[in-house]
């Protein structure tokens, strides 16, 4: 290999490695191992921790849930579950093995300036019946409120999420 593909090879790997450092991280939520098994699965993948209430994000967990909604000043906030996503997705996660398929879920949750919800719209999900009960899990969620300009106010929670069968 002469110096000058050598010189392309390393231009390349530095673009591709800077490309990767521009995205976010994918944090996934792992269940208990199941009988039988000292292995947890994934059972999905999110831009945002599972683990973590929207107070405890850091400032690029909050710009990549900002990043989501077209304008928001910066003093606005956009609506979260309160617990955080964890509980959502151990809830799913004990869902019979047959009705959990793999794929994107995406869904709007119109949530009030008291944090509860008024309606779901199910975007995309893997199949009916999930998108059924991604509607229902939301919908008894209660959520912290938008803040417009420092006040609480009704605002869009967007869920997105890949459920996986790892």
């Amino acid at each position: 290999m002469n110096v000058l593909h050598r010189c392309a090879a390393l231009a390349a790997l530095m673009c591709c490695t800077a490309a990767l450092a521009d995205q976010p991280p994918v944090y996934k939520f792992r269940d208990q191992p199941r009988t039988g098994s000292h292995l947890p699965r994934n059972v999905a993948m999110s831009p945002l921790p599972f683990d973590k209430r929207y107070g405890d994000f850091t400032e690029a967990q909050k710009n990549v849930l900002r990043a989501q909604y077209e304008q928001l000043d910066a003093s606005d906030e956009p609506p979260f579950p309160v617990h955080g996503l964890g509980p959502l997705f151990r809830i799913v996660a004990k869902l019979d093995r047959s009705l959990l398929k793999a794929g994107p879920v995406k869904a709007a949750v119109q949530v009030d300036p008291e944090g509860k919800p008024v309606s779901v719209r199910v975007i995309d999900a893997p199949n009916d019946y999930l998108t059924d009960f991604i509607a229902n899990l939301l919908m008894m969620e209660r959520y912290k409120p938008a803040l417009c300009k420092g006040q609480p106010c009704g605002q869009e929670y967007l869920l997105l999420a890949t459920l996986t069968d790892e």
